[in-house]
């Protein structure tokens, strides 16, 4: 490219970089009243300024209330439309105004519940009468009772489809990282990184939706029927036997119809909601119904042409048209007094499920760091010295060009972070040692990069020969592994669940960023350096000069190793079986005292390690409650013998006295104890897994075409094969798996392919280079003139992890030790095992190649 475009290409990417960057603010919340005094169209509107005095001293008579429902409340008692105060169009009313202002107000990324803690809600799930009905229909009860009864055997099935439904909710909230588990008996506990008092209640809002929406036809005489009719004095009307008078809260409000009690229809055939605007300018909820409910939809109103039908959302009517003709697009709308912020929240219920339960809040606590700050400081100070001894490395293995990766790398941590603020990613601690991760695997790309200037200016080009051709050639095998790694990640967040799709985010924003520095940035840099500093060389040092090392030739041994260690693995995994799972997959017991003064969570780690290794521990308090101060302790006894039940009152007495004898001034007492499922459900797991095999499919795929079907075999291949060992090895160190594990061998199987992708596109290009070679010979030869890279990535991302693994701290110790392990297999099987597969599989290549 040389110095083609210089200054359309530097506008191009200056402006990116200062993009993300100004995403990056504020990092904390701000003010919520000074956000709206800033957004006024006069600073100094004497009707703003009431309105904020009017909303202190709301809050002062009613400490609970947030400062946006103040305002709210202050503007609605004023009569006083917010819009034409403030600055910015598109907003409806005076709902639409708050929100503007409430998302000005929030800080750029969210901080996750380990590292700024958040809220809990305590929720009852108590069934509805369709519930009920249902397990009289199938259970065969006779009485209420029996209906009780039978739906206790089956509570816990249904809890864990509302437990799956809570979590589609949040992540349309781009709320990933929540905890929600089984409480007690008929509850559900549900954490998410939530702290300002007006975002708690716009979730509990959102959660209280049932959102159980039906069709129901209009009594054809309704009018004249209710023409009489007082709703001061309903208890004195008498609707027809199947009826119920039902009042318009929407767009029809003050408005009275006589709806059928049985629906047409129900929200089940909804594939899809969103809202929409119509030409007036209001704010309606667009529905797109699947094959059979568009059918269905299509059938009711072709039979009931003329008749009202009536639009039932949460048992509130929003409208009721008449039906001019059959409606057979599968499409529908409900018209309302939406605000838009209403509206989105409504179609995303309807989109992510409806509930066969009320939602009952019993309590809300706030809920301190899962982390302590000894925990949260030592991650970052690891971190920093990752990234100190990465770039003193880059500096002196590769000098100047070293220098201009570095640079490449802090504005990956600009793009990174000012990605994840514009798409309202959640930080968490292991959210920030992926970050870290992810630069430390950017300098492949680098590394690739200048391995190839080397190999160039080697051959007699001038530098800016070099760099021309080094980029030229690396290109295919960066793009390759990246995109590979992209497909697998995108896969993950469509179809993935919970931590799999937050993993998935946070993956996918490293692998753009980092793409875009190695290759954009680093090269404009090197344009400029030669236009304006006249560069003429680049020293580089040197891992191997010339090497020419058999590994072809010593594939059985690698073979009969690989399979050795597969076996053993496998053999542990099934020796261990359920032993081998966390409190994340199993569930335990959860501990709840009072406490006098708090420990750091650390420390109490430290001793509690012994009985459970991964246990958790929080403190939480609810200001509106006399016992308002708690420590949570979720942990599962490790030393209990297989196949003996677990005794949630003899750990929990052992918990509290080893904790007291300890820490006395924890002074622990008043100890309740429940157990609990999970953090991972069924269908989350179940979802997880089948996008996991989906995107290694997506993957294969992607490699069989940009290669051959034998590459792709021996990739996927070698992806498994380092899982398999990793964990096995994991497992028989004693650990457990665990969320952040199973985030590190996703990290795997991405760090994995990069690095065999780019032996693969050596042997694709070496191939072209050398077609009267035998193939064995040049696999070999390609993976000799890779291997200054392989040694090289890995050993640069290694240092990064062993720092993060010896100096992060005891949260993130699981995470780095497997992708310790999964460095050292990952490079091994890209050598020794996908490439050997290929030679065994596919002798000769094609002359497309």
């Amino acid at each position: 490219m040389g110095e083609r475009y210089l200054k359309l290409r530097t506008v191009v990417i200056v402006a990116v970089i200062a993009v993300f960057a100004f995403s990056m603010f504020p990092l904390t919340p701000r003010d919520f009243f000074e956000t709206f005094r800033r957004s006024l169209k006069r600073a100094d509107d004497p009707a703003a300024a009431k309105l904020v005095e009017d909303a202190r001293l709301r809050q002062q008579a009613e400490p609970g209330l947030n400062p946006a429902a103040a305002l709210l409340e202050a503007a609605e008692a004023a009569r006083i439309e917010l819009s034409p105060l403030v600055k910015g169009g598109d907003m409806a009313g005076n709902a639409d105004v708050i929100a503007k202002v409430r998302k000005e107000a929030a800080s750029s990324i969210r901080p996750g519940l380990d590292l700024n803690g958040g809220v809990e809600f305590i929720l009852e799930l108590v069934p509805d009468d369709d519930l009920l009905g249902k397990f009289a229909k199938e259970g065969g009860a006779k009485d209420r009772a029996g209906m009780e009864k039978q739906m206790s055997a089956e509570f816990d099935r249904y809890r864990e489809q509302a437990i799956e439904t809570l979590r589609r909710r949040l992540e349309t909230q781009n709320i990933f990282e929540s905890e929600i588990t089984p409480y007690g008996s008929r509850s559900v506990s549900l954490k998410a990184p939530i702290v300002s008092r007006d975002e708690k209640d716009k979730l509990l809002k959102l959660i209280r939706m049932s959102c159980k929406l039906s069709f129901r036809l209009v009594h054809p005489q309704s009018e004249e029927l209710l023409k009489d009719y007082d709703p001061a004095d309903s208890a004195a009307f008498l609707p027809p036997p199947g009826y119920e008078v039902l009042s318009a809260s929407g767009g029809d409000r003050g408005y009275h119809y006589l709806v059928a009690k049985r629906p047409e229809m129900d929200g089940r055939s909804v594939a899809r909601a969103m809202p929409v605007r119509d030409q007036f300018g209001q704010t309606k909820i667009s529905l797109e119904f699947n094959s059979a409910g568009a059918e269905r939809f299509g059938e009711v109103t072709g039979k009931n042409l003329g008749r009202q039908l009536a639009i039932v959302l949460d048992g509130k009517l929003y409208c009721a048209p008449v039906i001019q003709s059959a409606i057979t697009g599968g499409s529908a709308e409900i018209s309302g007094r939406f605000s838009n912020e209403e509206a989105k929240d409504i179609a995303d219920a309807l989109t992510s499920g409806s509930f066969p339960f009320r939602i009952k809040v019993t309590a809300v606590y706030d809920t301190a760091p899962s982390l302590g700050a000894d925990n949260v400081r030592n991650g970052i100070i690891a971190g920093a010295l990752a990234m100190v001894l990465l770039t003193v490395f880059m500096c002196v293995y590769y000098f100047r060009a070293g220098v201009i990766a570095c640079l490449a790398l802090a504005v990956n941590v600009v793009l990174i972070l000012g990605a994840m603020a514009a798409f309202g990613a959640t930080m968490t601690m292991p959210g920030i040692a992926g970050v870290i991760l992810t630069l430390g695997m950017a300098v492949d790309a680098n590394v690739l990069i200048f391995e190839r200037i080397r190999e160039e200016l080697n051959g007699g080009k001038s530098l800016a020969a070099a760099i021309d051709l080094g980029y030229e050639k690396a290109f295919s095998a960066v793009l390759d592994g990246n995109l590979t790694t992209l497909l697998c990640a995108l896969i993950l967040m469509m179809l993935g669940s919970g931590p799999v799709k937050g993993f998935a985010v946070s993956l996918s924003i490293g692998l753009i960023a980092s793409l875009f520095t190695a290759v954009c940035m680093t090269r404009l840099i090197f344009d400029y350096m030669l236009r304006f500093f006249h560069w003429k060389t680049l020293k580089m040092c040197h891992v191997f000069t010339q090497p020419a090392f058999n590994f072809i030739g010593n594939r059985k041994w690698a073979f009969l190793l690989s399979g050795l260690l597969i076996a053993g693995s496998l053999a542990v995994l099934a020796f261990k079986g359920e032993r081998m799972f966390g409190v994340d997959f199993t569930g335990g017991t959860r501990i709840s005292c009072s406490y006098a003064e708090a420990v750091s969570t650390g420390e109490l780690e430290k001793v509690l390690r012994p009985i459970d290794p991964n246990v958790r521990l929080n403190y939480k308090s609810n200001n509106s409650a006399g016992d308002n101060r708690k420590l949570e302790i979720l942990i599962r006894d490790r030393n209990r013998p297989a196949g003996q039940e677990e005794s949630a009152y003899a750990l929990s007495d052992r918990v509290i006295k080893l904790l007291n004898s300890e820490f006395p001034q924890l002074r622990l007492s008043d100890g309740s104890e429940s157990t609990v499922g999970g953090l991972v459900g069924l269908e989350t797991a179940r979802a997880s897994a089948w996008a996991i095999v989906l995107a290694l499919l997506g993957m294969s795929v992607y490699v069989a075409i940009r290669y051959e079907v034998s590459f792709a075999a021996a990739g996927i291949l070698a992806l498994v094969h380092d899982v398999i060992i990793a964990l096995g090895i994991f497992i028989l160190m004693g650990r457990e798996l665990s969320l952040p594990v199973v985030a590190a061998l996703l990290t795997i199987i991405g760090y994995s392919i990069n690095d065999t992708i780019v032996i693969f596109d050596r042997i694709r290009e070496d191939a072209k280079l050398f077609p009267g070679k035998p193939f064995g010979e040049v696999i070999n030869y390609a993976i000799n003139r890779t291997l200054s890279r392989t040694i090289l990535t890995s050993a640069t991302t290694f240092l990064v992890v062993a720092v993060m693994f010896c100096f992060g701290g005891i949260v993130i110790n699981d995470f780095m030790l497997v992708m310790m392990l999964g460095i050292v297999i990952g490079t091994y099987s890209s050598i020794f095992i996908a490439s050997p597969i290929v030679m065994s599989w596919h002798r000769k290549i094609g002359v497309n190649h």
